[in-house]
């Protein structure tokens, strides 16, 4: 059952600034001020978000907040390491909605390696990500995210059709150039031609896919991106051209903004290590 607690002003909770969220009458306090603009950055640890975070309604000019169950949600655990979170961009998109729609969740690392048999009868395809959504859990990232934005429609972060598959090829032919062992074979020149059509793009109808606000092509996009970043650094220390300038600025604001720090892998090592059997199998 959620409960409802009715916010009668913002001026009553400038005391939450000074509290600590360490029970739950603080943290609901807390969370009416970051609701009501007094504190700027949501409670919660990095990747985990509260099972008591406020969702906000509004009902005539009264403000309601709903303390929203928290989700379920398999991941894929990093390499090595399988109480951190993993590499997994699907993974991390599906999480960078939770955050950005301020949905409450519960990370199950999912070692893919030695797949327990719980989450084997739950989802026998043994992929991640995989939520668990009213009692079904549901894989694929794009089923997700559809799941989401119809369940909790605010913040908006649908993005029109016609911009949807904009950048979509990036992430193909990134993964061709990694792979890629003849430095002649145009998989360098094809991803060349993705980023410079994507910064034309940007150029004319940026800063994000959608314009000035994010939305689920660019939560989609910006694991890959990073992924990118990270693994050609690593493996062919090859980066983005400067003189790609929208999708260097691009890529700043999206690993910059606080539910991408909060969903990446603690480290870079996680994810050069995710990829190392692809480049050299």
């Amino acid at each position: 059952m959620i409960s409802m607690l009715c916010v009668a002003s913002t001026s009553s909770l400038a005391v939450a600034k000074n509290l600590r969220c360490d029970s739950l009458e603080s943290l609901v306090l807390y969370r009416r001020a970051f609701n009501c603009g007094l504190v700027t950055h949501p409670f919660g640890e990095k990747g985990v978000r509260s099972r008591v975070l406020l969702q906000r309604r509004k009902i005539g000019s009264t403000r309601i907040v709903s303390m929203a169950e928290e989700l379920e949600v398999c991941v894929k655990a990093a390499t090595g390491a399988p109480d951190k979170l993993g590499d997994c961009p699907f993974s991390q998109r599906v999480l960078l909605t939770l955050e950005e729609k301020q949905v409450p969740y519960n990370m199950k690392f999912i070692d893919t390696s030695n797949k327990p048999d719980w989450f084997l009868q739950a989802n026998p395809e043994g992929k991640v990500p995989v939520i668990k959504i009213d009692d079904k859990w549901i894989p694929d990232s794009d089923v997700i995210t559809q799941i989401l934005e119809e369940k909790y429609p605010e913040p908006p972060l649908a993005t029109p059709p016609e911009k949807a598959t904009v950048g979509s090829r990036i992430f193909s032919t990134f993964i061709g150039f990694l792979k890629s062992k003849d430095p002649n074979d145009g998989t360098e020149q094809a991803l060349l031609n993705e980023l410079r059509a994507f910064n034309e793009y940007l150029k004319d109808n940026g800063p994000f896919i959608n314009g000035e606000k994010i939305s689920a092509a660019d939560l989609s996009l910006a694991p890959k991106l990073y992924h990118l970043k990270v693994a050609l650094g690593h493996f062919k220390k090859w980066s983005v051209p400067e003189e790609f300038t929208y999708v260097q600025n691009y890529m700043k604001a999206l690993f910059s903004r606080e539910s991408f720090q909060r969903t990446n892998a603690p480290d870079e090592q996680y994810i050069i290590a995710g990829w190392f059997p692809k480049v050299n199998g």
